[in-house]
């Protein structure tokens, strides 16, 4: 009877072993005090058309402030075209410039970033300042920005969005499926393997997807319970259910996304509310957020994207590092894209980075700090935004982006937390860490690629074979 008893123990015991529990009982195992990823995605800017200027503009209430600040590699002290334009005061977007792989080809003119009018338009030579972007830019002087990340695919939303979530992509444009690939193959399906908890987070669940992204995961059904609401993600904020890996997208018909021709302080505005709420929240001490943009969306960056791994990376885009571990006014140099974030992740839970070109990009360690600061203190404390106190009172935003015409500049700079000359660590610099250098193995060797067989290259090849059959078969049959 005891021999009974124990082999039926041992048997629990490797069920619960190998099973998704055990690995999410590891999931606080993180190598840094980072327990929650969060990371924002909006659309179609480059880094020079959002903080070219960035922080020496003329709207800047504190000059003070801002001469002590770091200016990263933007038009300041830049030769640039003279096409360039600042979108006019009492403005906030720009017509759409033209997008896709070859508008995007014919701009990047093999690295000589000077063809844009031929590909995009002439409206893609603008650039915003903190007269548009006063919140923005107030979120980037307190933290860590990058002027050296790149998208992944020198094209638009699909193949990028793609290498954010996925570490590749199938299409080289915005089309398909097909063809499409397995969830597993992406960060989700890693971090379920290993029990690690995640969560995709959208303006509606019911009407909006992530971008139309999982149309082209053919088994993301069994999967869509982890699609939640942006209202969700402020709630498990507050209430101890936050998954460790949160995915939010800014993708809405009601305009947050920031893509043209849509007022960028709506999406500013929205991004402000999210990060206060989660700032003001039992989380935040173990946060880190990433805010990033799919593609360039045609706009102009003066720096030529370099390659990684033998593949072409796109323009510049915005990237914003918000955590109390986040270094204050810190300017990264760092080569990265959007894989970046995913060899983070896989980093700091430590677990195998999801392919080889994760593996192989720089990790952005050097955005963050874990020395203590002169208080003694490693973790910074919230900033609170208090927008209810700077929106109007009867601001609805419901409304339509060409309806909001406010004016946040006079927010630009915030007081640095700590004064510069105390910081213990310089405020620019850059890391080569990888985690093929620090000895990660790859969770998947190869990514599969599903494709229809009327699709495949032997099933037009064989149409061919029987054509030429069929017309020697008949063909001869008609001469007799």
């Amino acid at each position: 009877m005891h021999k009974i008893t124990a082999i039926i123990i041992s048997i629990i015991l490797i069920i619960i072993l190998f099973s998704p529990l055990a690995y999410a009982q590891n999931s606080n195992n993180t190598k840094t005090p980072i327990k929650h990823v969060i990371t924002i995605l909006f659309e179609n800017h480059t880094f020079d058309n959002f903080f070219g200027l960035y922080p020496m503009d003329n709207y800047s209430w504190n000059r003070t402030i801002i001469k002590n600040m770091v200016i990263p590699n933007g038009l300041i002290n830049t030769p640039y075209l003279k096409e360039l334009k600042p979108v006019k005061n009492g403005e906030y977007s720009t017509i759409d410039p033209i997008e896709g792989y070859t508008a995007y080809h014919i701009d990047w003119d093999n690295g000589k970033m000077n063809n844009f009018i031929n590909g995009s338009g002439i409206q893609s030579m603008t650039y915003f300042t903190s007269y548009q972007l006063g919140l923005e830019w107030s979120i980037a002087s307190e933290y860590s920005i990058a002027d050296n990340y790149f998208a992944p695919q020198l094209s638009e939303s699909a193949p990028n969005t793609l290498y954010y979530i996925a570490g590749f992509t199938p299409v080289i444009n915005d089309y398909g499926p097909p063809p499409s690939f397995s969830i597993n193959e992406t960060i989700f399906g890693e971090l379920s393997h290993y029990g690690i908890s995640w969560n995709i987070y959208v303006g509606n669940k019911n009407t909006n997807n992530f971008d139309d992204m999982q149309k082209y995961l053919y088994d993301w059904n069994s999967y869509s319970y982890h699609l939640k609401n942006w209202s969700d993600l402020i709630n498990e904020s507050y209430n101890g259910t936050l998954p460790s890996v949160s995915y939010v997208f800014s993708q809405n018909s009601n305009g947050y996304s920031q893509a043209a021709p849509e007022n960028v302080e709506k999406g500013e505005i929205w991004l402000a509310y999210l990060i206060n709420k989660i700032e003001l929240s039992p989380v935040w001490n173990s946060t880190a957020i990433f805010i990033t943009y799919d593609d360039p969306g045609g706009y102009f960056d003066h720096v030529s994207p370099p390659k990684l791994d033998g593949v072409q990376l796109g323009m510049r885009l915005p990237l914003i590092v918000i955590s109390p571990y986040a270094k204050e006014d810190y300017v990264s140099n760092t080569l990265m894209t959007h894989t970046s974030i995913l060899a983070f992740i896989d980093y700091n839970w430590n677990i195998p980075a999801l392919n080889k070109f994760v593996s192989d990009s720089n990790l952005p360690l050097d955005m963050f700090n874990f020395i203590p600061y002169a208080n003694g203190n490693v973790a910074r404390p919230p900033i609170n935004i208090d927008l209810e106190k700077n929106l109007p009172s009867n601001l609805d935003l419901s409304l339509r982006p060409e309806n909001i015409t406010l004016n946040f500049s006079y927010m630009f700079p915030f007081v640095p937390q700590f004064n510069y000359s105390s910081l213990p660590y310089n405020r620019t610099g850059y890391s080569n860490s990888t985690l093929s250098e620090l000895g990660f193995s790859t969770y998947l060797n190869t990514d599969k690629i599903i494709v229809p067989f009327y699709y495949e290259p032997w099933f037009f090849l064989l149409l061919i074979i029987i054509g030429i059959v069929m017309l020697i078969v008949y063909g001869g049959s008609h001469e007799k």
